[in-house]
């Protein structure tokens, strides 16, 4: 299975979401930024860097994409099962995010919105709901995931939040609800890798 996590603006928590998948699924990473944190983290068996062509025949694999889509992000975005969106519920994000969806949409339609470190008390997010239905993108499947300091912590525990969780104690109590919203995502990428 491919699976693509892209946006055209930075800090919207892709690497940390692709990180996290890779371990969940035991998967390789592609990026196509050179200045990538995952280099501290994932051995050459696990990391491909590239901004030139991006190998055909990829199996099992995250494409960490950011920037604006180039021609060799282009058959990687059209061959992956499930293209993953993350941003941050802030209007300037979400204005780049409707470029993102658009230009994805003309490649490949399995598309899976993430609004990434929702808080509680977050106003905007039903704010983002009715722009995404005034686009014409609420047919699109939405996945949000929580704040929490586990998407951090999946750099310096080398482990899916699902792990940390498990270990019990504060994180077991504090990671539970970010948990369960990865666990959500799974889930709804198994469900449509199939209509690839």
């Amino acid at each position: 299975m491919e699976i693509s996590v892209m946006n055209f603006k930075g800090g919207q928590g892709k690497t940390s979401i692709a990180l996290n998948l890779a371990y969940s699924f035991d998967y390789g990473i592609v990026a196509n930024e050179t200045y990538t944190v995952l280099k501290n983290h994932l051995d050459d068996n696990h990391l491909l860097i590239t901004t030139d062509a991006i190998p055909s025949g990829l199996d099992d694999v995250i494409y960490d994409f950011g920037g604006g889509i180039t021609k060799h992000m282009t058959d990687a975005l059209k061959r992956s099962h499930v293209v993953i969106i993350p941003f941050i519920v802030e209007q300037a994000n979400v204005e780049v995010t409707i470029e993102a969806i658009t230009s994805v949409l003309a490649l490949n339609k399995n598309i899976i919105l993430v609004p990434n470190k929702i808080k509680a008390t977050d106003k905007d997010y039903q704010i983002l709901l009715d722009t995404l239905k005034e686009f014409g993108f609420d047919h699109l499947p939405i996945c949000p995931i929580r704040s929490s300091m586990a998407l951090q912590n999946i750099f310096t525990e080398h482990k899916t939040i699902e792990q940390m969780q498990a270990e019990g104690g504060l994180n077991g109590f504090n990671y539970r609800k970010v948990s369960e919203d990865f666990n959500n995502l799974i889930k709804l990428i198994n469900t449509m890798k199939g209509d690839k």
